[in-house]
């Protein structure tokens, strides 16, 4: 599924690089950040929730979705995405979902959280892959909003 980031990169001009780091090595933030020698804090998870519509929350990977907080933010109640769910309206398992290059739109929120960073590594597209990306890029490229959705 990777195959899909790198083509979408190339065709939006996104700078970035995909690393496919050992079978496992991306199963948390901290196995993930030991991996590419990162602190915890640096991974960026993508994390899908629904309401009425799918929302997509990229956050710090030393913090947590706040289901209040993002339910606030949206106007309705919002759960996480049952994993089926993801796969179907992303094209991505849980674990591999990129911040962007999804079958289907997605609202998209970039927690503040990663906002102290120059550079984040991300899923990118399969669960053992991360996508090094400057935040500057992955901002400007998803013309999301910092917004406050963790704790």
């Amino acid at each position: 599924m990777s195959e899909r980031i790198v083509r979408y990169l190339r065709e939006h001009g996104i700078e970035g690089e995909l690393i496919v780091l050992p079978p496992d090595m991306a199963k948390t933030s901290q196995l993930a950040a030991s991996a590419v020698g990162c602190e915890v804090a640096q991974i960026a998870k993508n994390i899908v929730l629904r309401g009425s519509q799918p929302y997509l929350v990229i956050l710090s990977g030393d913090r947590r979705v706040d289901l209040v907080k993002a339910s606030k933010l949206a106007g309705e109640k919002l759960v996480l995405m049952e994993p089926d769910q993801v796969l179907k309206y992303t094209g991505y398992p849980v674990g591999g979902v990129p911040p962007f290059g999804h079958t289907r739109p997605l609202k998209t929120w970039v927690d503040k959280s990663i906002a102290r960073f120059e550079l984040v590594y991300t899923s990118g597209g399969s669960p053992d892959t991360l996508l090094k990306i400057t935040v500057s890029d992955l901002v400007n490229h998803l013309r999301a909003p910092f917004v406050d959705v963790s704790r």
